[in-house]
C-alpha cells in the first residue's frame, strides 16, 4: 500500500481533530510500537488546533511520554512511503480511506533544527484505531529530514 493511497488530515476522522485531550477522544492501540518505548501501547492524537498538521500523541499510562507529530504532505509533498502488507495486516487495514499517515518530529534547540523521521511513519486505521510504527524498507528514506514547510 503506497502513501498516496494512505490519507492524511482533517478529512480522515473528525474526532481525531479535537484540539485538546478530554476523555472522549478514542483510545489508539498501538499493536506496533513506537522503537524503543515497546510498554507503551494505549495512546490519544490530539490536534493542536482545526487548520494545524500538528499533533501531540500522548501516552495514556504514562503522562511524561508524549510525541510530536506532522502530517508529512506538509513538509514533504513527494514523500509516498510503500506500506508493506505485514504492517496493513497487523493494522487491520484493508482500505487505505481508513489509514491516517504521520511522522514524528524531534525537536532541536529551536524550531529551526527539527527533524522528521521518514524512515519510520505512524500508520493508523481509523475505523479500528489500531495503530503502529511502521519501519520502512526504503534505503534512502532518512530518520532525521530537516522539516521545512512545502
Amino acid at each position: 500500500m503506497t502513501a498516496s493511497a494512505l490519507v492524511e488530515g482533517p478529512a480522515v476522522t473528525p474526532h481525531l481533530t479535537a484540539a485538546n485531550a478530554d476523555p472522549g477522544l478514542p483510545e489508539l492501540d498501538f499493536v506496533l510500537p513506537l522503537a524503543g518505548f515497546p510498554q507503551a501501547r494505549r495512546f490519544v492524537l490530539v490536534r493542536h488546533d482545526e487548520t494545524s498538521v500538528l499533533f501531540d500523541l500522548r501516552s495514556i499510562d504514562d503522562p511524561d511520554l508524549r510525541f510530536v507529530a506532522v502530517a508529512p504532505g506538509a513538509f514533504f509533498p513527494g514523500y509516498e512511503p510503500e506500506i508493506d502488507d505485514a504492517t496493513a495486516e497487523a493494522l487491520e487495514l484493508a482500505d487505505a480511506a481508513d489509514a491516517l499517515l504521520l511522522v514524528l518530529v524531534t525537536i532541536g534547540s529551536d524550531a529551526a533544527t527539527a527533524t522528521a523521521n521518514l524512515k519510520a511513519p505512524l500508520v493508523i486505521n481509523t475505523r479500528t484505531m489500531r495503530a503502529g510504527q511502521a519501519v520502512l524498507v526504503d534505503a534512502d528514506l532518512p530518520v532525521r529530514r530537516l522539516l521545512r514547510a512545502a
